[in-house]
């Protein structure tokens, strides 16, 4: 499927290859009815350290040619810190590169896109079909759950002491020990599953396109830039691109979607002349079609660490010596076992700041590692770390353009802990993540709290420690956001069209309306899998009515 030519015309140009992309390239072109091209600025992705669930380290370097590595504009709440915004460059985008931990969040959350965001059609009940469509869950299937759609998904059923010994201090400090966090109920201490299957990341280029059969209707370019997006008549009828130095311009018959995700999407859009009309005059571009509200509603999830070391040998710190380092790769290049064929963080927790809350708004993620700056673990050293960030914050913030040079990095500000809430629940998540550290399970394993440290206790000293060491969990969403007619916010209709432009459709963590409560990637494949059976015409999956648990109760 992968081309370096490119025909004059397609049905359908997919403007990155990324999570939703790669779902749209396949679901698009499976019929053999429509010609599909797909483009991406990165490249392949069939690389160990892409494959590897452990080359998640290598990915993350600065200097990877996978990761864009973008960083925010200057955060005035975070001690004028420019936060690590990186976005995955090959074939499966950001989900070639995440940490491949694999949550829905809350039904209540897309219930309450339905109702209080005003996204008819994007009610639980409406998504779960397609959440259950993408996902071949390596367990039993159930009225929540499916184990025959696309993506792989597992739960680590070998704990670490460590891991082990969090599910139990969860318990001890009072919190329910939930037995699926994708399922009926969230709240609690639970395994958290990951996007990984038979040894190998299941990224969605993985799981959509090399999975499939070459299909003569399907071109996959990599290594392009797309430049701008071609409009005629208030139409998109096609878009320029760079690969190398020569200039190409293809048509679209149907459709132009636009999955760069929720950076790239709003930077392409406004060099083609589409956004906020006084800032594209700004960098002198001709204004196609005003629209105020792209590149705003920027949000993302935010997190605080409580860090413990210990002088027992039972953190994966151990495995970066290198006698260590070389089985672990022996393993994975031998029969894709070992520590290296899974991800790095097999528990968590969702719990509620206070008792009025709707449902879990701290998430906390659990790793059995000591880390040192720049998340870069000592292999000397042995510990476990603790996140906890809050998963609906209120801040609002915005990408745009840096200049019309579409070389040039967008501008992000996701304008953290701008609200007094958003700071009392990072600093809540901080003292819930305390106190399921002191429990008895974790006594064996105590030396000393090295962040924040135990002279860090009144709440000026623990706002003080956030905006030190808080850092991106790296869901950021929104800024093309989706909303009903009249819906001022709003960019794409709840079909996900341009408001504006005929002919083309944003789909990709963009138009997501309000965050999930949790990671975001499994979202996007789901908004990807409904919006395609949207493009075609076709009649959506029927709605699935479960229960689900709030505040103790049945919904």
């Amino acid at each position: 499927m992968r081309t370096n030519r490119v025909k004059p015309s397609y049905d359908y140009i997919v403007v990155g290859a990324g999570t939703a992309g790669c779902v749209l390239a396949h679901r698009l072109s499976e019929s053999g009815k429509h010609s599909v091209l797909l483009l991406e600025h990165g490249g392949d992705d069939r690389n160990w350290i892409l494959q590897m669930p452990a080359g998640l380290r290598s990915a993350f370097k600065p200097t990877s040619k996978y990761n864009y590595w973008f960083k925010t504009t200057p955060q005035a709440h975070l001690n004028g810190r420019e936060i690590d915004q990186p976005r995955g460059r090959a074939l499966g985008g950001s989900s070639s590169i995440n940490g491949m931990t694999f949550l829905r969040g809350n039904p209540r959350d897309y219930d309450d896109w339905a109702t209080v965001e005003g996204c008819k059609g994007w009610s639980y009940a409406d998504c779960l079909p397609y959440f259950k469509k993408f996902e071949r869950r390596d367990g039993e299937a159930d009225d929540y759950r499916s184990s025959t759609g696309m993506v792989g998904v597992k739960t680590q059923t070998d704990l670490n002491p460590l891991n082990a010994a969090f599910l139990e201090a969860g318990q001890q400090a009072g919190h329910a020990l939930t037995q699926d966090v994708n399922g009926y109920a969230q709240e609690g201490v639970s395994r958290f599953e990951m996007s990984v299957e038979n040894g190998y990341r299941s990224s969605s280029a993985r799981a959509y396109l090399h999975s499939q059969k070459k299909r003569a209707n399907l071109d996959i370019v990599t290594g392009v830039k797309v430049l701008r997006i071609l409009t005629k008549n208030g139409s998109a009828v096609g878009v320029e691109f760079a690969k190398g130095r020569k200039i190409q311009i293809v048509e679209a018959h149907s459709e132009v979607i636009m999955s760069a995700g929720v950076f790239g999407t709003p930077q392409i859009l406004m060099l083609s002349g589409i956004g906020p009309e006084d800032h594209l005059r700004e960098h002198g571009i001709d204004v196609v079609c005003n629209a105020p509200m792209l590149g705003e509603n920027l949000q993302d999830h935010l997190e605080a660490h409580v860090q413990i070391e210990t002088d027992k040998q039972v953190s994966l710190n151990k495995y970066l010596k290198p006698h260590l380092m070389l089985w672990a790769g022996m393993q994975w290049f031998g029969w894709k076992g070992g520590v290296a064929a899974v991800n790095q963080c097999h528990v968590g927790a969702f719990l509620r700041s206070d008792p009025e809350v709707t449902h879990p708004n701290i998430q906390f993620h659990f790793f059995p590692i000591l880390f040192g700056d720049n998340w870069i673990p000592d292999p000397n050293k042995n510990g476990y770390r603790l996140g906890a960030g809050t998963m609906r914050p209120e801040s609002r913030g915005t990408v745009r353009l840096a200049s019309a040079d579409p070389n040039d990095a967008p501008l992000i500000d996701p304008n953290y802990l701008a609200t007094e809430r958003d700071r009392y629940e990072m600093r809540q998540g901080l003292k819930l993540a305390r106190a399921l550290l002191a429990q008895p399970a974790f006594a064996d394993f105590y030396s000393r709290e090295d962040l924040p440290g135990k002279h860090v206790q009144s709440d000026a000293e623990l706002d003080a420690f956030i905006r030190h060491d808080a850092s991106s969990a790296y869901h950021p969403c929104g800024t093309a956001r989706m909303g009903a007619d009249g819906d001022e916010r709003a960019v794409v209709d709840l079909e996900l069209n341009f408001r504006g432009i005929n002919n083309l459709r944003i789909v990709d963590a963009s138009v997501i309306p309000a965050m999930p409560s949790a990671n975001i990637n499994a979202c996007v494949f789901m908004i990807a899998e409904k919006a395609a059976d949207l493009i075609l015409g076709k009649a959506p999956l029927l709605p699935q009515h479960v229960t689900y648990q709030q505040n103790g109760l049945k919904s």
